[in-house]
């Protein structure tokens, strides 16, 4: 087995790949399986991305990563490279890729918070989804801006789906899940356009924290979209990793 990196918060790694991997299973039928220096999520023809593999690196060493892709029957897929690391930026790290034939496309932070933390807010309008006439109610606004919570997690007890109800119907909505040990991952946000800048966004994260006081997990973690950064700021959360994603370099 291939040394894993020497990152400080590596369980946060671990618990961002259990969880986004377990609601696409769990939704799309997708796999995850590790191959020695490498973990490989196959999204086949799910609507998930444009990239049908997603490979991670699970070795520091980025020859041991590229020999694994190259064992690896791709035929053709469309895939990308994620590579984990402590700080925001490793010297070498984009040149050593780019030797093995992968062009840079963007570093990241894993956010993290540790629980119990105070809510400031008022998450009285978040509701739990607990049932499928829930989920329809729901969708009926979210659909509006290409949004749904997916009915397969729907009794699922490491998935936890909320949404806030403003004005009679779903404002935005979040999903917890629970699924690594002693953490919550927060894998979806999304707040319906008129509403964002009222405190929706904020109410159902507050929101998924109260849940997982309620379960005793005393961690958090989540990957933040740049409009939602500032959010997660405010709320707490600083960067306890760092994902760099590369991708294959095009071929003449």
């Amino acid at each position: 087995m291939s040394p894993l990196p020497d990152i400080a918060h590596w369980w946060a790694i671990e618990a961002m790949i259990a969880s986004y991997n377990h609601v696409y299973h769990s939704v799309f039928g997708t796999t995850y399986k590790t191959l020695g220096a490498i973990g490989v999520s196959d999204y086949g023809s799910a609507p998930i991305s444009s990239f049908q593999l997603e490979f991670l690196a699970l070795d520091d060493n980025p020859d041991a990563v590229a020999n694994a892709i190259r064992q690896f029957p791709v035929n053709h897929c469309e895939f990308v490279l994620d590579v984990f690391h402590e700080s925001p930026s490793v010297p070498g790290l984009k040149a050593r890729y780019d030797d093995l034939g992968y062009e840079f496309v963007r570093t990241g932070p894993i956010l993290g918070l540790e629980l119990p933390i105070p809510v400031r807010g008022d998450t009285s309008f978040v509701k739990a989804v607990e049932t499928a006439e829930q989920v329809g109610f729901a969708n009926k606004s979210l659909a509006l801006e290409g949004e749904k919570i997916p009915i397969e997690t729907l009794g699922d007890v490491r998935v936890q789906n909320f949404y806030a109800e403003v004005d009679g119907q779903a404002a935005g909505w979040a999903q917890l899940v629970t699924v690594y040990p002693g953490t919550g991952y927060v894998n979806q946000l999304h707040v319906l356009e008129k509403y964002r800048g009222h405190k929706v966004g904020s109410a159902l994260v507050e929101r998924t924290h109260l849940e997982c006081d309620r379960r005793g997990l005393g961690r958090m973690v989540l990957v933040s979209s740049d409009m939602a950064m500032g959010l997660y700021r405010r709320l707490g959360y600083r960067p306890l990793a760092y994902f760099t994603v590369f991708r294959p370099k095009e071929t003449s």
